[in-house]
């Protein structure tokens, strides 16, 4: 037997318990911690769950404003270049033709 069992045996009987009603105590005292350890960890985890949902909704809150942002400069950048394109549109058919020209080379080079 180990000997730090067999010191406390020794102490029960001296101090003349019985060893089966000091194991029920220290079970009793250990299941009372084990239930006070889980209802913290579910109380623990209740709050983090909320706390990822908080931090997720705001996320979401900053992107659909980001997003909103970013929409309106791409209309303005859009804006700027159709009137670009409507006072001379010469560069833009330049660049239209030779993409076209580019492509056509390009497959027509592959099917052979």
């Amino acid at each position: 037997m180990d000997t730090a069992a067999k010191h406390t045996l020794r102490q029960l009987e001296s101090r003349g318990e019985d060893a089966t009603d000091a194991l029920s105590r220290q079970i009793a005292a250990l299941r009372r911690e084990i239930a006070e350890i889980s209802e913290a960890a579910a109380h623990y985890s209740g709050h983090t769950l909320h706390d990822v949902q908080h931090n997720a909704g705001a996320l979401a809150r900053e992107m659909r404003q980001q997003g909103a942002i970013v929409a309106r400069q791409l209309n303005r950048q859009a804006s700027v270049a159709g009137r670009a394109i409507q006072s001379n549109p010469v560069p833009v058919i330049v660049a239209l033709g030779t993409l076209a020209l580019l492509s056509t080379l390009i497959f027509m080079r592959d099917d052979r």
